[in-house]
């Protein structure tokens, strides 16, 4: 009973730290453009949001403002030691490890969209265990325990993008979800990968299984806890106010 106390306390922790959505979004307005509006407090006041591809983010004089889609955002191309640096194993993307190797040869060949779709495949058929909240295991550890959660998930895919050559990068932010842990239309917090396809960052959701327009990026890092340090305590600050389809995606980009 041990082990269950720590996850029931997890879980009450998680469903502390969702954020309700003012509105229930669909599959249709979330495979398309969404613009939100955000009140900030606290942590989240001031913090700098990531501007991306597949996100901008702006400050009115009615609050934050965020456009989210899959190609409605600008970001500057990485140099080429940003990209090395995203292909270089870490202590938490062992992407030189033997078995994690072995583990990426799923990929296959083809292009950088076709490897990373088998990938996001193999990270949700070798993680198939239960879903664990508790701990924060490297992309090794993922491997050889066969479960965890969103986190592990990113750590994993992104090693195995590593592994295979193709510069990988991990999110942490809020993403939206029909149902967490119990609570309806909520965004809950959510870790995530992106990777370079040599035209631009594209991102990746295991944990998901597809990137959408409900996922917010709040820190773009390399994986480690460090990377993403203070992502929680702007979660705890944020309230989304309006959300809203763009139907001209041309104007999300202006």
């Amino acid at each position: 009973m041990d082990g269950v106390a720590p996850e029931v306390e997890l879980k009450a922790q998680i469903r502390a730290a969702l954020v309700p959505s003012p509105y229930r979004l669909s599959p249709a307005a979330r495979h398309g453009t969404i613009r939100y509006r955000l009140g900030e407090r606290d942590g989240a006041v001031g913090w700098s949001w990531p501007q991306t591809g597949e996100q901008s983010a702006v400050r009115t004089s009615d609050g934050l403002e965020l456009t989210v889609c899959k190609q409605c955002g600008r970001e500057t191309a990485p140099d080429a030691e940003t990209l090395r640096r995203y292909l270089a194993p870490t202590p938490w993307l062992q992407s030189d490890d033997r078995a994690v190797i072995g583990f990426a040869r799923a990929a296959g060949s083809g292009s950088v969209d076709a490897r990373m779709r088998r990938l996001v495949a193999a990270v949700q058929a070798r993680l198939s265990g239960p879903v664990v909240y508790s701990g924060y295991h490297s992309a090794r550890e993922a491997l050889a325990r066969r479960e965890g959660d969103c986190t592990e998930y990113a750590l994993l895919l992104a090693a195995a993008a590593r592994a295979r050559g193709m510069p990988a990068r991990v999110v942490a932010g809020l993403a939206y979800g029909s149902r967490f842990v119990g609570q309806a239309h909520a965004f809950g917090p959510h870790m995530w990968v992106q990777v370079w396809n040599a035209e631009r960052w594209v991102s990746y959701d295991a944990g998901m299984g597809e990137f959408d327009a409900g996922h917010l990026a709040l820190a773009v890092g390399d994986g480690s806890p460090d990377s993403l340090r203070g992502a929680m305590q702007a979660i705890a600050g944020l309230r989304i106010e309006d959300a809203f389809g763009v139907v001209n995606e041309e104007r999300a980009t202006n």
